[in-house]
């Protein structure tokens, strides 16, 4: 029953975004993308579609691309999925479509779960390719240069995920060739192993994905935060580029060197994250939150993943908020499956609240006890206290867990055999309430607009980069780390390691897709150098490494076999076409 329904949004949204569209979608639903047919789409229907693919299954009820449940077509789900599960910030114990196997780091080219995210990605960067290739397109210059940023960002997802993958810049008949082909250093007469044809895709796409930000960037809006009563809210600025251009830099040496620490690129990384830093944008923190939200108990924190995040202040942090409305926009893989699939029906929030949307909590995702450790040196610390109790130890605002059972079911911090939502700590880090005590617009879905790039992400990319610049011990790297935990209001420290900021990542960022990317740049996710384990990794109780050849996850074997110009990434068994 994962049904995802689309009506229209508000009109100040001038983009229509968040794929309400149904109404501006009538043409596109109608045509094709048929090079040889004649189709003259509904430009703005077709722009508002290149936003809804980041965060929506299709138009009524129906995914881009076929799939026995709409919902788990969605981008954002399948960040999560492939992002988070196979990392120690989250685990999940549904068995179905491969789900286990990621999150044990044994996944292979047919897992069903990974054909989800190739495919969504793909119909991403069609559509994308499809408006960039209209001529009515390229005489709105923002809107231009918007999905031009959109398509690169699913292009800088296909590199970190698959490295090598079909590559396709533009509409066309021919039979798609993967990225190696496409690098000026590939000769068709010589013979390549698979890791090195890997390393020339990765290459082609960094290369490609760097030149896309860069040419994109002059053309669009000027980087400002907006509220969802403006009508730029959810578009892509200047803020968004310079953002992706600093997340792409700062993993150069995985993508370049397969190896994240040897980055010729640690200066760009710096001056984009400082770009962001030093903009209109801004850290939400004590000074800007209503008095009705303070009085209401809750914290800056909080209100970046609530119902009314964008009219609450907070969206001053959002470099990019895909817009989502509890009427309006209805699916099972965006915000929603934030909430849903972190929860179920006995947590509250930090304010003693349910999730503010009913009959949506599937009770599937955790937390694994190593990330708990992130913020209590003593993890036990948190079984059977409520989000509201570990708020009150006044520990770290972002400790946003859960450690009761409910009646039936005692909760324990230890994951064990991962065939229970009650085995490991809960997260209720999304919550669909206001913090006015303002009442949602529905009952089922959700309001939360998902924050894609947040300004405390240029933070944190800002001191990575400058103490790889400077050393650890840089004052300016300090003063970055130190403004988010003040912000968390957790205890700042004399000094910290580039260890420490990537423990920083996991407790501001974790759950929003970036912890294996984070891992890997820092050598500690695959291969023998990794020294750093976590419960179940490697499908291992107490973790165990991995070949340093799964930091890619293979091309689906559907894929491989329905085109033979693949050849399948480096590590996995290959198909015969």
């Amino acid at each position: 029953m994962k049904l995802n329904k689309f009506k229209t949004i508000a009109p100040a949204v001038a983009l229509l975004l968040s794929a309400s569209l149904s109404s501006c979608m009538d043409d596109l639903e109608k045509g094709n993308i048929d090079p040889t047919v004649d189709a003259t789409p509904n430009i703005t229907g077709l722009y508002s579609k290149c936003y809804a693919g980041l965060i929506m299954e299709g138009n009524d009820g129906n995914a881009d691309f076929t799939i026995d449940d709409a919902g788990k077509s969605t981008l954002l789900r399948n960040i999560f999925n492939f992002n988070e599960l196979s990392t120690d910030e989250a685990i999940c114990w549904w068995s179905d479509g491969g789900m286990t196997d990621i999150g044990y780091n044994k996944f292979d080219a047919g897992n069903a779960t990974l054909k989800n995210l190739y495919y969504r990605l793909m119909s991403n960067i069609s559509y994308e390719n499809h408006f960039l290739g209209l001529d009515a397109a390229k005489a709105e210059k923002a809107k231009y240069a918007e999905v031009r940023v959109i398509r690169a960002y699913n292009y800088f997802l296909m590199l970190d995920f698959f490295g090598d993958p079909t590559f396709l810049d533009k509409i066309s008949a021919e039979t798609p060739r993967q990225a190696h082909t496409y690098n000026s250093n590939f000769d068709e007469g010589k013979t390549y192993t698979r890791a090195e044809l890997l390393q020339l895709g990765r290459e082609f796409l960094f290369n490609w994905v760097k030149d896309e930000l860069l040419a994109a960037e002059a053309d669009l809006l000027e980087a400002k935060p907006e509220t969802d009563s403006d009508p730029d809210y959810g578009r892509i600025d200047k803020g968004t580029c310079w953002l992706l251009l600093s997340r792409l830099y700062l993993n150069a040496g995985t993508y370049l060197n397969n190896d994240g620490q040897n980055n010729p690129y640690w200066k760009e990384a710096l001056e984009y994250a400082e770009k962001v830093i030093n903009s209109k944008y801004a850290l939400f923190d004590d000074s800007k939150m209503s008095a009705d939200a303070k009085a209401n108990g809750y914290k800056p924190y909080d209100l970046l993943f609530m119902g009314d995040n964008g009219s609450n202040g907070s969206s001053c942090e959002a470099l990019l908020p895909l817009l989502q409305d509890g009427v309006k926009t209805q699916g099972y893989g965006g915000s929603l499956f934030y909430v849903a699939a972190l929860w179920n029906a006995d947590m509250r929030t930090v304010t003693d609240k349910d999730a503010g949307t009913t009959g949506n909590t599937w009770s599937g995702m955790r937390v694994r006890p190593s990330f708990v450790k992130k913020f209590f040196t003593d993890p036990s610390i948190v079984v059977n206290k409520s989000a509201a109790e570990l708020r009150a130890m006044n520990v770290d605002d972002r400790a946003l867990l859960w450690g009761k059972g409910n009646a039936s079911d005692e909760r324990t911090l230890e994951l064990g055999d991962n065939d229970s939502f009650f085995k490991g700590i809960a997260t209720c880090k999304w919550n669909n309430n206001y913090s006015n005590a303002g009442t949602p617009h529905d009952s089922y879905s959700v309001d939360i607009d998902f924050f894609l790039f947040r300004v405390a992400e240029a933070y944190l990319n800002a001191a990575e980069a400058e103490m790889h610049i400077s050393g650890e011990s840089s004052a300016k790297a300090k003063g970055y780390i130190d403004a988010l935990r003040n912000r968390a209001h957790a205890a700042v420290r004399a000094s910290y390691t580039l260890n420490d900021v990537l423990d920083e990542r996991s407790r501001e960022l974790y759950c929003e897709g970036l912890r294996r990317t984070d891992l890997i740049r820092f050598n500690q996710f695959g291969g023998s150098q990794a020294t750093y384990n976590w419960e179940l990794k490697g499908g291992n109780a107490n973790g165990t490494t991995f070949d340093k050849k799964f930091n890619v996850y293979p091309i689906p074997s559907s894929e491989i076999l329905a085109n033979k110009n693949l050849t399948q990434i480096d590590g996995y068994n290959e198909v015969e076409n």
